[in-house]
């Protein structure tokens, strides 16, 4: 079976056109622009800003002029992950799609689900001419996965919806009504070089599960960048020549590898091994695949001070990583270590901070630039988000009654730990009902993740009966 052959066409088309087009997060504009032209081939109203957000407008259906505006929202940027011996360009090489039994998956790369679903659903209502509808708006964003970007540059002045119904859940049954805010911070250390001392190691850290920092950062999964600190920390005279681990600060990271002198190989080899079969023993279960390997190694100039690679294992040792809280079920508090990179000058360090509550967001950071502070780095917040505060509205029982009709079974009404732009959206239209939802995608940000086919059909029939309804 191909993508062409599954249901309904119309949504399964415009994602296979959407996965011929780069769109990683700040790569957007050839998908922007591929947006407009959807729009103004349909002759429909379209707004292109500066941030490269697209919104355009149908007017209501016949017979459904006096209902209200609706607005369908989603990103349209992804995010760029592959495997490790992946030879895949996301600037200029499509995603490919394959049919794998009840799912959909990419070959060795994200798949783009999220929330390239979202936007295949807006792109299906706006061209099927059947569906029922008020007047409708698309919003489509940029710069979700990164600093939400897009959201927070909309001019919402030319927006008439009442309702708002962002398509970005990833699971099926689900009613999003609220989301944690977040916080990105920045940790940077001023490199310092000195000769190196010693014989070169490298540790390789690779296979393990990663995914969404906020959907699945309550699974126990190892974090790679944060396994480096355990791996080194107390081993004497380290003095690091590279390194680097993960690659986006809203994913848990994978990958992580350093290579580094020491002094004493031999027993700085016997104790980094006994590590590495108590982490491979204690991360079976979450990480089956993961890896750990250390072997001999070779490095051409000069290396960080002792000084320096001391300060930076400590700081990844001691930063909080994972789960903060939770209560009922739902996550209220997570930090993720997402990205470790180093240039020329400095060697940098990407947190991310999730929370439903900003006091607690704004504690965990504070907490964050202690330690940083206290092994001489530099930290700032990059960016910040509010959350979207849980509210029960009208749309919510409309929502749940349809599910229940075409299912047998009542929606699960939560809150999510992973960002939504609806709290962003709050912001702007504090007076518009919002809700989310979405079809069953399973390991969003990894290139394990994959979208369910029948969860496909299955919610853009609830949409399309909430658009008559409502």
């Amino acid at each position: 079976m191909e993508i062409k052959d599954l249901k309904p066409e119309l949504v399964w088309k415009f994602f296979g056109q959407l996965s011929e087009i780069p769109r990683g997060s700040g790569d957007e504009k050839a998908v922007s622009d591929y947006l407009v032209n959807f729009a103004k081939e349909r002759n429909l109203e379209v707004r292109q800003d500066e941030a490269l957000n697209v919104i355009f407008k149908k007017d209501a259906s016949a017979g459904c002029e006096d209902k209200p505006t609706i607005a369908l929202q989603g990103h349209m940027d992804m995010v760029c992950v592959k495997e490790n011996d992946s030879d895949h360009d996301f600037s200029k090489d499509p995603i490919k799609l394959i049919v794998d039994g009840e799912w959909v998956r990419a070959d060795a790369t994200t798949l783009g689900a999220d929330d390239g679903m979202g936007v295949a659903y807006i792109l299906a209502i706006f061209d099927d001419e059947e569906v029922a509808h008020g007047p409708l708006e698309a919003i489509i964003t940029t710069g979700e996965e990164t600093s939400m970007v897009g959201a927070n540059a909309l001019d919402a002045s030319d927006i008439n919806a009442k309702y708002l119904i962002n398509i970005d859940t990833e699971e099926d049954g689900i009613l999003t009504i609220g989301c944690a805010g977040g916080c990105d911070l920045e940790i940077s250390f001023k490199k310092e070089k000195e000769a190196a001392d010693g014989d070169f190691l490298k540790l390789d850290l690779r296979g393990f599960e990663g995914g969404h920092s906020g959907m699945e950062i309550d699974r126990g999964r190892l974090n790679a960048i944060k396994t480096i600190g355990r791996l080194l920390a107390d081993i004497e005279g380290v003095q690091i020549a590279s390194i680097n681990g993960g690659v986006k600060r809203n994913a848990i990271a994978s990958t992580a590898e350093v290579v580094f002198a020491v002094a004493d190989k031999e027993a700085a080899k016997k104790e980094i091994e006994s590590r590495i079969a108590d982490i491979l023993n204690e991360s079976k279960d979450t990480d089956p695949k993961g890896q750990i390997t250390l072997s001999d190694a070779s490095f051409d100039g000069e290396v960080l001070t002792k000084d320096l690679s001391e300060n930076i294992i400590n700081t990844l040792y001691t930063l909080p990583d994972g789960l903060v809280k939770k209560h009922q079920g739902e996550i209220i508090t997570s930090s993720n270590l997402g990205i470790l990179e180093e240039d020329e000058n400095e060697v940098r360090i990407v947190c991310m901070i999730r929370s439903q509550i900003d006091s607690a967001k704004f504690n965990r950071a504070a907490i964050v630039k202690k330690i940083a502070q206290q092994f001489e780095a530099d930290c700032e917040v990059t960016s910040a988000y509010t959350g979207w505060q849980r509210e029960e509205t009208k749309l919510i029982d409309i929502a749940n009654d349809i599910w229940k009709e075409q299912t047998g079974s009542e929606m699960t009404v939560e809150t999510t730990h992973g960002g939504l732009e609806c709290g962003l959206f709050k912001g702007v239209m504090p007076d518009v009902e919002m809700l989310s939802f979405g079809p069953t995608i399973e390991g969003a940000h990894s290139p394990s993740e994959r979208v369910n086919i029948e969860s496909i059909e299955k919610n853009y029939k609830f949409l399309v009966e909430l658009l008559k309804r409502v």
